[in-house]
């Protein structure tokens, strides 16, 4: 081998394994990894690093990219239950938690889950709403995106989607405006965002290191092309299962083989979840 094809080789290599700074939030990743488990479907995982310090990981980030070209959304809604009973229910690949709910276990928000509207549409706390699979075919409506609900008012009635979950805050806006005060509040979060060419990304975070601000500063300044992020329910709540034929993947991991098994106790259990399947088309 040539000695500059060689170092060619080399320096590629170094900037595959070296971190990437995220500077809005004084943070840096890893360069994702990802993993391909279906048409359209890919996982990484990330380390989350402060700047300055070496070696420490102050968290991982799950994350899986998804296409809607080649897979469809579907929100579903019934008496909670652990996310492992959901997907043996659903038999979909990829399950994760939606937006919040009452004591009733009714959500606070408004979800449409095939084309039924459940839940209040006049929460005003609502920022965001994610949408998918519109009714008939448009092709000037996509398969999946999210609505910024202040530049974006809808009517339930009206709207154009069989399937949505509104929830707040909205961490990004199409413009880059960070939408969410600082708090020191830090919890697990889910995440659900869009890319600049139109995939759906779905965070969920290792442990309680992220405030919500620092999150959307996170997501604004990373490699992933964040262009819209919203926030779902967080804490106990937020969970992300993957199980194909060949790979199988819980986030939190450390919740899953806890002792006592948490996922088996009600404060784990969800009443709402998305769930994402491969079109057949």
């Amino acid at each position: 081998m040539p000695a500059w094809l060689y170092r060619v080789i080399l320096i590629c290599w170094v900037c595959l394994l070296a971190p990437v700074t995220v500077r809005g939030a004084g943070l840096t990743h890893t360069s994702p990894r990802w993993q391909t488990l279906g048409r359209g479907l890919s996982f990484t995982q990330v380390d989350v690093l402060r700047e300055g310090e070496v070696n420490e990981v102050m968290a991982t980030l799950a994350v899986v990219k998804i296409d809607p070209a080649s897979n469809a959304f579907r929100v579903f809604h019934h008496a909670p239950q652990a996310i492992t009973l959901w997907q043996q229910e659903l038999k979909a690949p990829i399950v994760f938690n939606a937006s919040y709910y009452g004591t009733d276990n009714q959500p606070v928000g408004l979800i449409i889950a095939d084309g039924q509207a459940i839940g209040s549409g006049r929460n005003r706390q609502m920022r965001g709403m994610f949408v998918a699979e519109p009714k008939g075919i448009s092709p000037d409506l996509p398969r999946a995106t999210i609505l910024d609900l202040l530049a974006t008012p809808i009517n339930p009635k009206n709207l154009p989607w069989t399937q949505g979950v509104q929830s707040f805050p909205l961490l990004l806006d199409y413009k880059g405006n960070i939408r969410v005060r600082d708090s020191e509040k830090k919890a697990n979060r889910t995440v659900i965002a869009t890319d600049r060419v139109g995939n759906i990304l779905i965070f969920n975070t290792s442990n309680r290191y992220f405030t919500l601000r620092e999150l959307a500063q996170f997501l604004k300044a990373s490699k992933f092309d964040v262009d819209s992020a919203l926030n779902l329910d967080g804490g106990t709540e937020a969970q992300l299962l993957i199980k194909t034929k060949d790979f199988e993947f819980f986030s939190p991991p450390t919740w899953e083989h806890s002792i006592g098994n948490l996922l088996d106790q009600s404060p784990y259990w969800l009443p709402t979840v998305v769930g994402v399947f491969p079109r057949q088309e």
